[in-house]
């Protein structure tokens, strides 16, 4: 069966999350907005509660625009006399198919309305809210049919709603640290650790994923205590267990010293002081010189505790400065110390206007 995946802003990120937690899967067609697979059959809700980086997953109905079959399908799906609509371009031009549907549902004396965006596409808050049957339009030949959406108030509560937050070091959206655990593909009784746990989103991201042997650590004594009372929120407010979680405080380049053996590591590591959009270029060089040397000593710990096979999922920073990137020059170094890079394609979140881009690398621990 081929299904469908409306890919967020940085789709080879959610690309590769979609491959990671589907890896049986073919693809049929990719492009920069979305995601055609061929799968045996899925789960569509659950599959979109898993995901940290698709905004719909839906199923494809034809491999043509086929008016008559949406009609039929609305037909099907009245209820109550209540019967909201709407259709979604992607890597389509608009049309007037949607007026045309309307008009020949009323002829069939089916009250309906159609509902429409100032954008080609609807969006997930848009669908939920109108509980809209969104067909989806996709390069103006296949034809699908949206089945689940991002909860879009879910995730803001995670992140805005949780009692402790780091605006100064900035704060791991909960969507990334999702996204970052589902690119470790790691069985449900795994061990994940983030070393650099600032205010417990891969912790809480983990937990709500089904991974009970979360590990977080840090250096601040503030990110501790933020870790802590986040976690006692997430517990209190969405009853799950945090029992087996374990929070240290302990600096990540002695890190063995407190965890042994783990089959993970998830994490953003300190990014540097927030920038301002006024710093010179040597300024920058020295920044990644002291992040370089923590990374580095941080590489050579997980080389002592993850175990064989084991994942490392990490952001390194990309600092932009004018249209120069300036890079982590570390990867030769990494890979030296028994890390193999998985990811082929260049895995990145952030957008155009930002000085630092998060860049997401995943490693296997080699012997």
């Amino acid at each position: 069966m081929k299904y469908v995946f409306i890919l967020g802003h940085n789709p080879k990120l959610s690309t590769a999350e979609v491959l990671a937690v589907l890896p049986t899967s073919k693809i049929v067609r990719e492009t920069g907005s979305f995601l055609i697979i061929d799968s045996s059959e899925i789960d569509c809700q659950k599959i979109q509660n898993r995901l940290g980086g698709t905004v719909k997953v839906g199923k494809i109905l034809a491999e043509k625009i086929d008016k008559n079959l949406m009609v039929e399908i609305l037909k099907q799906l009245k209820k109550d006399n209540k019967l909201n609509f709407g259709l979604s371009y992607y890597n389509s031009n608009k049309d007037k198919l949607g007026m045309e549907i309307k008009t020949q549902l009323k002829e069939a004396g089916v009250s309906c309305r159609l509902v429409v965006s100032k954008d080609k596409a609807l969006s997930s808050v848009v669908v939920t809210k109108n509980r809209v049957v969104d067909f989806l339009i996709l390069e103006n030949r296949w034809l699908g049919l949206t089945e689940a959406v991002q909860d879009f108030e879910d995730y803001g509560n995670r992140d805005f709603g949780r009692p402790s937050r780091d605006m100064y070091s900035g704060s791991l959206p909960p969507k990334l640290a999702k996204i970052m655990i589902n690119l470790a593909q790691l069985p449900l009784g795994a061990r994940i650790l983030d070393p650099f746990c600032g205010s417990g989103t891969v912790l809480q991201e983990a937990i709500l994923l089904g991974y009970e042997n979360a590990i977080g650590a840090d250096v601040s004594d503030k990110a501790i205590k933020d870790t802590k009372d986040n976690l006692q929120w997430l517990s209190h407010n969405l009853n799950v267990a945090i029992d087996k979680v374990k929070v240290y405080h302990h600096d990540v380049r002695s890190i063995s010293q407190v965890v042994t053996s783990v089959d993970a590591v998830v994490t953003e590591p300190f990014l540097g002081p927030p920038l301002r959009g006024n710093e010179k270029e040597y300024a920058i060089k020295k920044n990644i010189e002291v992040l370089s040397e923590l990374y580095l000593s941080a590489f050579h710990e997980f080389a002592k505790i993850v175990d064989r096979e084991g994942k490392i999922v990490m952001v390194l920073p990309e600092f932009r400065l004018g249209r120069e990137e300036l890079k982590m020059p570390i990867l030769d170094k990494i890979k030296k110390m028994g890390f193999s890079q998985l990811n082929k394609d260049r895995l990145v979140y952030g957008r155009p206007d930002q000085k630092v881009w998060r860049q997401i690398y995943v490693f296997k621990r080699q012997l």
